[in-house]
């Protein structure tokens, strides 16, 4: 990608996410600041581990938030959730067999240290009476203009309906605010297809790292070349699995860190979660923006993605992966559900956040075993699975 194709790439990305800058929009990040939201974009894009389709700010009697109403009412237990809508319905899922997604999750057939078999075609749903298929592979260099404005879109500062009155310069603040967050993705974006291709580099020697992955709806064209078919790719979904310090309290940086220092991070920084001591601290496997189009909810491919995401980690070693998840009752209740049912379990706070030291005694003793943390002002769910069990 030369310099001008990125430069359009970012007024394309500002332009989308500009368009709808009005009372009928989502608050800006500022905005979701003020009114202490309880989703909200946390350290750029790479934020929890999916994306809410709701509007970041819900309140219900007032001005009050109710971000903890389902933790708040469990009483022992991890709970769970049937995963019937923003990700997967039940008829969907009868699309993708169980068996290709355990396929998937145990690392595609493929021993440690493989490269992933990208691209990947998802077999057990087959073609669609309109011919389309769905295929798995990596993010490329190429893709990254493509899938930018859905990301800004989706992460960015887009609010929620406000009847509050615009403030003088609030929408020249906004278009800022999405214009550096549109160049911080784009940066972020093209270094994380560069560091992949670095890993599985045999002359790099560099461990792999940074794999972006890519959910493809692959259209059949009606004219075919050598008798062959033809297919236009339209991507309806993403998620990342990078190495990141097992920290609860940060989410992983915007920009791509060196594996040394992210080794120096675990060992020797502030806050390490209870599963690691400070002799065995090295970076863990973690997901993040996991995001699949609004037009494509529904459809079970959150699972598909999570499931090639799971595979990869086992090939590259992985005891465990870890995930931020939204911990409020409405944007985050989907997501939730999801990776409650998938297997993942907070990882309870052990007194390494003095932040957390405050505690959330108020809300009842069962708070803190579901894995909550205050990140960068944010409630967020901190939740780990076993790979070895």
């Amino acid at each position: 990608m030369n310099y001008l194709q990125k430069v359009l790439a970012v007024a394309v990305a500002f332009a989308a996410s500009c368009h709808s800058f009005n009372a009928n929009t989502y608050p800006s990040l500022s905005a979701r600041n003020r009114a202490g939201s309880g989703g909200g974009r946390k350290n750029a894009y790479t934020t929890s581990a999916s994306s809410p389709a709701h509007p970041r700010t819900l309140t219900r009697g007032g001005s009050q938030l109710y971000l903890f109403d389902s933790l708040l009412q469990k009483q022992g237990g991890q709970p769970r959730s049937r995963y019937t809508n923003g990700g997967g319905s039940s008829s969907s899922l009868r699309r993708i067999s169980e068996e290709e997604l355990n396929f998937l999750s145990s690392g595609f057939g493929l021993e440690i240290n493989d490269t992933p078999p990208f691209p990947y075609l998802i077999g057990s749903v087959g073609k669609d009476n309109q011919g389309r298929r769905l295929v798995v592979r990596h993010l490329e260099d190429e893709d990254i203009t493509k899938i930018l404005p859905e990301v800004v879109r989706e992460f960015g500062a887009l609010i929620a309906p406000s009847n509050a009155p615009k403030q003088p310069g609030d929408e020249l603040a906004d278009k800022i605010e999405n214009y550096l967050f549109s160049l911080t993705v784009l940066i972020g974006l093209t270094q994380r297809v560069v560091r992949r291709e670095k890993g599985y580099s045999e002359a790099s020697g560099a461990c792999p790292d940074h794999n972006v992955i890519c959910l493809v709806e692959q259209i059949a064209n009606d004219e075919n070349i050598n008798e062959k078919t033809t297919y236009t790719e339209n991507i309806v979904g993403m998620a990342e699995l990078s190495w990141q310090p097992p920290n609860p309290n940060s989410n992983a940086p915007p920009f791509v860190l060196p594996y040394f220092v992210k080794t120096l991070i675990s060992r020797f920084g502030p806050s390490r979660d209870g599963t690691t001591s400070s002799k065995e601290g090295a970076p863990k496997g973690y997901i993040s923006n996991v995001l699949v189009w609004k037009t494509r909810r529904g459809r079970g491919y959150a699972r598909i993605l999570m499931a090639a995401l799971e595979g990869i980690a086992n090939m590259w070693g992985c005891d465990d992966i870890r995930l931020h998840v939204d911990a409020s009752e409405y944007s985050g209740r989907i997501a939730r559900g999801l990776y409650w049912d998938l297997g993942y379990e907070g990882v309870p706070d052990r007194g390494t956040s003095k932040k957390n030291q405050v505690g959330y005694d108020w809300m009842g003793p069962n708070m803190a075993n579901q894995g909550l943390y205050l990140v960068d002002g944010v409630p967020l769910l901190y939740l780990r699975k076993s790979l070895r069990e």
